[in-house]
């Protein structure tokens, strides 16, 4: 778009200089010298109007049927079920009482293409689904064409307040809509061209020396295996090697990725500079979904505002002017090298992070809306429950291949006011609930004369 004629039914004929919300807005030189930045859909270009609509991402996947190909796979679900885990392929088909939350997610989504980013935060006790829940984003974002990145923090090995650990992480462990590889490699080789993505690249990149772009464009220039591989590890959080030498653009100094110091402006221009790198590559974005972040409480006093910075620079990173409550110039630049807050042009961003309750907890409330925040909470009504029930009843039976009767059904039927009472209550979370789930079946299918009347009277013993 940059450099294109355009004219506008006012000021006339210009030229375009600058791209802002992602293509919501142009900034044109017009042939009087002076620049205005206008909304997109004031432009005209070859007689037709530049007022195209975004892609609106559709309503809540609907799953197919809850049955398997074949007895082999139903009985790995089951087998994952007993430890209260969804398996990915599955995850949205077993879900309970989450139809707010994932329409939230599919308008985050619509966001963070339209707008540039989007920010979800969700708050649970243990067992109550926040793991569940960073899949269910996983799979919506993959379904409309986002490259998407899970990391699962850790108080020793992968702590919070360590951005460089978690971006190494996140690209390690990058995947895609279209392939089953993982890792930022396949996302190279598609943008990889000298003559298109790595100029555009350029021109919407806000830093003079880009690592992305710079990494990019060695990449590209080199058709020596070992180089590319040298480059592909260094932008996925490697070492750098002897070996990038050579690939290095003349008069260019080496973009070091910093891992220790102030360098959470780095990281989140990093994540931007990919989201956006993934746009010019055909995908609609970069998701970065980080569960367990609840080891924020865990940390030691000195190492809290570390973590803090890095959660603040991702989430302003994401929002940008579409928040108030956290200012650019609050995050340090590092000591070396300064770094912008991200790329605001032609940037697609989704942030979501999990939170366990807890006293010194993340200060969501001071960063985010309480849109953007999601409560996870125990109250499941029965029906809900009952049909949760129906989808492992009808994988238990394909899983053990054996005929529905009256008795499993109802069991089906009581169990669900039950498991509801016992999460209300506090006794069952919702792992747990599916724990009990899959052992009720197990009873009933191995004991063949188990009475009914007696199982749901000890399932009652324990939610009082």
């Amino acid at each position: 778009m940059i450099g294109q004629q355009v004219e506008h039914p006012q000021y006339g004929p210009g030229q375009v200089v600058a791209v802002y919300r992602n293509g919501a807005e142009l900034m044109v030189r017009f042939g009087n010298g002076l620049r205005f930045r206008r909304p997109r859909h004031e432009f005209e270009q070859n007689g037709r109007s530049l007022a195209e609509p975004s892609p609106i991402f559709g309503t809540i996947y609907q799953p197919p049927p809850p049955m398997s190909t074949n007895q082999m796979e139903a009985r790995q679900l089951i087998e994952s079920l007993r430890v209260g885990i969804a398996p990915a392929q599955h995850v949205a088909e077993l879900t309970v009482n989450l139809r707010q939350e994932q329409t939230s997610l599919i308008k985050a989504l619509n966001e963070a293409h339209q707008q540039g980013g989007a920010v979800r935060a969700v708050v649970g006790e243990y067992g109550y689904g926040k793991s569940h829940m960073v899949e269910l984003a996983a799979q919506e974002a993959l379904s409309r064409d986002f490259l998407v990145a899970t990391v699962s923090l850790d108080l020793l090995e992968l702590p919070p307040h360590r951005g460089f650990a978690i971006y190494r992480e996140a690209m390690h462990h990058l995947r895609y809509p279209d392939t089953d590889e993982r890792g930022l490699g396949p996302l190279l080789e598609k943008t990889a061209d000298l003559q298109r993505t790595i100029p555009h690249l350029r021109d919407l990149s806000p830093a003079e020396i880009d690592p992305v772009v710079i990494g990019l464009t060695a990449y590209a220039n080199t058709a020596s295996s070992r180089q590319r591989k040298a480059w592909l590890n260094w932008l996925m959080g490697g070492r750098r090697v002897k070996a990038m030498n050579k690939g290095l653009p003349r008069g260019l100094k080496f973009p070091t990725i910093y891992k220790i110091g102030h360098n959470a402006r780095q990281m989140a221009f990093l994540f931007s500079g990919l989201s956006a790198l993934a746009r010019l590559g055909g995908y609609s974005g970069l998701c970065l979904l980080i569960d367990e972040a609840e080891s924020f409480s865990l940390l030691r006093p000195y190492q809290r505002p570390k973590a803090s910075l890095f959660f603040q620079a991702m989430i302003y990173t994401a929002l940008r002017e579409r928040q108030q409550a956290i200012q650019p110039d609050q995050f340090p630049q590092h000591r070396w090298r300064d770094y912008p807050l991200g790329y605001d042009q032609n940037q697609s961003l989704f942030f979501l992070f999990t939170v366990t309750r807890s006293d010194n907890r993340i200060p969501l409330r001071d960063w985010l809306q309480e849109e953007e925040i999601f409560y996870l909470e125990p109250e499941v009504p029965p029906q809900e429950v009952g049909q949760f029930l129906q989808r492992i009843l009808s994988y238990h039976t394909q899983a053990y291949a054996y005929e529905l009767t009256e008795r499993q059904t109802q069991v089906r039927r009581g169990a669900a006011e039950l498991l509801a009472q016992g999460m209300r209550n506090g006794r069952f979370s919702m792992r747990s609930t599916v724990r009990m789930a899959v052992e009720l079946f197990d009873l009933l299918y191995l004991h063949h004369h188990y009475d009914v009347a007696t199982l749901l009277d000890e399932l009652r013993d324990q939610v009082r």
